[in-house]
């Protein structure tokens, strides 16, 4: 590999090495790292000067000297990124809302940015992000970016997750700055009406909800208002559950996010109405600067998620290239700008949307050509299909790894889908950015409309029917962080088979092959003679997994067997890391049970030898029984402790209390169990495994 053509590739592995190594080792203290820095940075002048190192073979040792200060220099960004915790207080927090407020339901999501704390002791200066959920009211819905509120209330920590496998939620606000959460009731907060948004930011989104109102004016609704608005400007607030559960079955969600191709369009669109400006050298900096200013403000518009800000990104360096009549290589440009979004961002490095953008199109220019030469097509038409499938074999084959680590899934109809989806998205992004322009113009806005309504209508369609073909969707794959960095390596060994073709590799592939299948060998081998308890900690629900080998029966309450997005969110990741059915025989609390795995009658269960009892409101506790040894006792629901009658029934070796039982309910069975030496534990503060050992 002719290294000196992709200087920002060598730049950026040294600095994504340091942004890991600060994820990795939290506790280093950052002056420290500071002082290192500068005197490595005097170092590696001492040394670009020293006439030993102006030898051509001892250019390895500035090579190394520099990718050491860079890997400082993204350990420092990494720290100075870290977002500040909130001053608590008693007293009236004063903050700005820093992202456009989002419906939910009963409540109003807003994120806000604090400023300050107002106590009678004075005015102490904290910073700090937090996301509020405020009661649904005209007031909270009318609130804009930039706007400053007042309230007064305890901010709490985002918790962790508190089941195996479930999306850390936690980790995933932090890296953007976010520490706390609030909740305020409609008298819990007021606008201070000053505001202090950045006035860029602030027309970008007023012109945002000008062009969403555009697009309702139209006759853009529903679901396809929904689906419009994620392609066109990249705002999937109003995107329906189960449309997006069609696209991500179909493997085209890609389609929702704003990327690359919807940068092009606007790229072509501008030069194309810049057109009538002067060739001269002059006007030609004149146009290359308005179309600079046009994609930024796209890219704006679209809130400058990482793909956006990629392709903008690199466009720019086209523009600017041709400005200086240079040409660039490509996978040093798609480098250089993950190297300055890193630089902005050093979070951005650990956003599943930005691994999974730079994944697809690093897949795209390093497979796509290989792949598409494997078959010869004379026909053109044939031959167009397949290049537009190649491009998608080669994107699913670079994102893969990071489909299963992150989302435990895959779509095998991907190749299907774009076939269809690829001009159709094409149509809508031209279509669509025409029917801004117009939007102006009645009649013509309206049959401009009309177009954009039924392309989207044709995509929608497209998609559910996809999602209704047997295995749309495989779920339950599971790799863990080590599998995961071994099939990244399968796939660098096998562009390095393919492009460079030396044998030799084909040696290391069968190694590494041979390792990441041994891993999942001996994951599997470890299922065999599981057999456990699993509790979830679900707030408002009871849920409990019987798990034997690689069969599992669930049991719930009947409001969760219905809730299929919770299941999906806190138990499913589950049930991928031990490789269990997703769709297991699921029974509710006051169900009767007769199979060969779980037995139950009324209150009392038996499972491999060890017998539970549970107890809740719909389930009668009757004090004239014979009083009964268990191994574990549950309380479910909105029960009062009454623990000294319950023990009357059931003597149990432990108490535990789940989800669904109200924090005043809580302490009352834990100080109760304290009184007579029981042991104790409540799921709110996480899940419980109760392991079973066969002798």
């Amino acid at each position: 590999m002719n290294w000196h053509k992709y200087p920002f590739l060598r730049l950026l592995l040294p600095l994504s090495l340091g942004i890991g190594i600060s994820e990795a080792f939290p506790g280093f203290r950052p002056m420290t790292m500071v002082v290192h820095g500068m005197i490595l940075a005097a170092f590696t002048i001492f040394l670009v000067l020293h006439r030993a190192v102006n030898d051509y073979r001892n250019r390895w040792v500035i090579g190394i000297d520099m990718m050491i200060v860079f890997a400082l220099i993204g350990f420092l960004l990494a720290r100075l990124h870290a977002p500040e915790p909130i001053v608590e207080g008693q007293g009236v927090y004063l903050a700005r809302v820093y992202d456009p407020p989002v419906e939910k339901g009963k409540t109003v999501k807003v994120m806000l940015e604090i400023e300050g704390l107002h106590s009678d002791t004075g005015t102490v200066k904290s910073n700090g992000r937090l996301i509020a959920y405020l009661e649904k009211t005209e007031e909270a819905l009318a609130l804009s970016y930039g706007e400053m509120i007042s309230f007064s209330a305890h901010v709490d920590p985002v918790p962790p997750p508190l089941n195996p496998q479930e999306f850390d939620y936690r980790t995933y606000l932090h890296r953007q700055g976010v520490t706390g959460r609030v909740y305020l009731k409609q008298d819990g907060w007021m606008p201070v009406g000053v505001n202090h948004g950045n006035p860029i930011f602030s027309f970008a989104y007023r012109f945002r909800d000008h062009l969403l109102d555009a697009l309702k004016r139209n006759g853009i609704t529903e679901d396809e208002f929904g689906a419009g608005a994620a392609i066109l400007l990249g705002y999937d607030e109003s995107l329906p559950a189960q449309l997006r559960q069609h696209y991500v079955a179909a493997g085209s969600m890609h389609i929702l996010c704003v990327s690359g191709m919807h940068v092009g369009i606007i790229y072509l669109l501008a030069s194309f109405v810049l057109g009538f400006i002067g060739k001269g050298k002059k006007m030609a900096k004149v146009r290359s600067v308005l179309l600079l200013v046009l994609i930024w403000f796209y890219a704006l518009l679209t809130g400058l998620s990482p793909s956006i800000l990629r392709s903008t990104l690199m466009i720019s360096m086209v523009i600017l290239g041709e400005l200086t009549r240079r040409k660039g290589v490509i996978l040093n440009s798609i480098a250089a700008s993950a190297f300055i979004i890193l630089l902005i961002n050093p979070n951005d490095l650990f956003s599943i949307g930005f691994q999974l953008s730079y994944a697809a199109v690093v897949g795209i220019v390093l497979l796509q050509r290989p792949i598409y030469l494997l078959f010869y097509i004379k026909n053109k038409l044939f031959d167009k299909v397949w290049e537009i499938t190649a491009v998608s074999i080669a994107a699913q084959i670079a994102t893969m790894p990071f489909t299963v680590f992150y989302f435990k899934q895959f779509t095998p109809y991907f190749w299907l889908s774009n076939l269809p989806m690829t001009p159709l998205s094409f149509i809508v992004i031209l279509s669509g950015m025409l029917l801004l322009l117009v939007s102006w113009v009645p009649g013509l806005s309206a049959l401009v409309g009309k177009m954009v309504w039924a392309c989207l209508r044709v995509m929608n369609v497209t998609v559910a029917g996809i999602d209704h073909l047997p295995f749309s969707l495989v779920k339950g794959l599971f790799i863990n962080r080590f599998e995961f960095a071994m099939a990244l390596l399968l796939l660098l060994l096998l562009y390095l088979i393919i492009n460079i073709r030396k044998k030799r590799f084909l040696m290391e592939m069968v190694v590494v092959g041979l390792v990441f299948a041994g891993s999942l060998a001996v994951r599997a081998h470890q299922t065999v003679n599981r057999t456990e308890l699993l509790f979830y900690s679900m707030k408002n629900h009871t849920a409990i997994d019987f798990i034997q080998g690689a069969q599992h029966l669930l049991l719930c309450d009947e409001q969760l067997l219905n809730d299929n997005s919770s299941i999906d969110y806190s138990l499913k990741g589950s049930w991928s890391q031990k490789q269990l059915s997703m769709n297991p025989p699921c029974y509710t609390l006051v169900d009767d049970v007769d199979t060969e795995l779980v037995l139950k009658r009324g209150p009392l269960l038996s499972f491999q030898g060890k017998l539970m009892a549970i107890v809740g409101p719909s389930l009668v506790l009757d004090t004239s029984a014979q009083s009964i040894d268990v191994d574990i006792l549950m309380v479910t629901g909105k029960q009062r402790a009454r623990l000294s009658e319950v023990v009357k029934v059931y003597r149990p070796s432990l108490l535990l209390v789940d989800g669904s039982v109200p924090n005043y309910y809580v302490g009352d069975w834990k100080s109760q169990a304290a009184d007579l030496n029981l042991p104790f534990c409540c799921l709110d503060d996480g899940y419980y495994k109760y392991l079973i050992i066969n002798e």
